[in-house]
């Protein structure tokens, strides 16, 4: 069976977390406080390109921080485009009954 948007969107999130938590465990949330993790596994290692990405993750002298805020930001945009997708099919799905209503009459 496929895999449907939450569950994929709830196991990014679980191992942006893992990925986020390691960089809170070495209290490198400053770019003072940088430090050089590696992933441990590929698939943690494409959370990390993607948080490096979306600018959660940030390089400084002496390796990488987490930003706290940036997480935050990219966390609440992809809550709204969860939701925002979830009402769109709704309002589809109500468009298309109406028409196919009209049609049977």
């Amino acid at each position: 069976m496929g895999t449907n948007v939450a569950e994929m969107v709830r196991g990014e999130r679980e191992m942006e977390e893992v990925v986020a938590s390691r960089y809170r465990a070495f209290e490198a949330t400053t770019p003072a406080k940088a430090v050089d993790i590696v992933p441990t596994d590929p698939i943690e290692a494409d959370r990390f390109d993607s948080m490096r990405a979306h600018g959660v993750i940030r390089g400084a002298e002496g390796g990488f921080y987490l930003d706290e805020a940036a997480l935050e930001r990219v966390r609440k945009n992809r809550k709204g485009w969860l939701f925002g997708s979830a009402g769109a099919a709704a309002l589809l799905g109500v468009v298309a009954g109406v028409l196919l209503g009209r049609r049977n009459r």
